[in-house]
């Protein structure tokens, strides 16, 4: 009975937070569950079953949180010499989205590769052996100044996003 609380309680603070921090830019889209933005195409698609099963891997069970979460979606990091950006926090909920999408400053958007879901375990959004080579992609030092994510839920909604560097930027 402890943990629902705590988890609840836990988002209430991150979204207090993040309502205060804008989520980093003046210029972000809200990204309320708008259908069939225009940056994925679902003109084939069809709507995941939304029964929630406990393990978050449904657009009704993760949606909320990344909702909530957004000023996390994306993070950069100056290593030996280059940006990391990283998707760690994207692919940990993962397992409710039909795909993503980013931008590095207003680049055109591009397919963010993700490893599958792991069904089979009892924590199917976990990142396995050389799957955490794909949570960051290298750039140029100070060459990241914006980051846009889009995600495509398994509802076929889409929240978007819009990070600024000052506001991502990690030890």
């Amino acid at each position: 009975m402890k943990t629902p609380f705590l988890i609840l309680a836990a988002f209430l603070l991150v979204n207090a937070a993040h309502a205060q921090s804008g989520f980093g830019s003046a210029d972000v889209s809200s990204g309320e569950g708008e259908i069939g933005a225009d940056s994925f195409d679902v003109s084939d698609m069809t709507p995941d079953d939304q029964t929630p099963t406990g393990k978050f891997t449904t657009a009704a069970e993760v949606g909320p949180i990344l909702q909530m979460t957004k000023g996390n979606w994306a993070a950069v990091r100056e290593y030996d010499g280059q940006d990391l950006v990283y998707w760690s926090h994207i692919f940990s909920w993962r397992c409710g989205l039909k795909g993503a999408k980013y931008s590095i400053n207003d680049a055109p958007l591009q397919d963010l590769p993700m490893p599958e879901c792991h069904m089979k375990y009892q924590q199917p959004n976990s990142i396995l052996n050389d799957e955490a080579l794909m949570t960051f992609h290298r750039h140029e030092l100070g060459s990241v100044k914006s980051v846009r994510i889009d995600v495509l839920l398994d509802n076929l909604t889409t929240q978007s996003v819009t990070l600024l560097r000052e506001n991502i930027l990690i030890p």
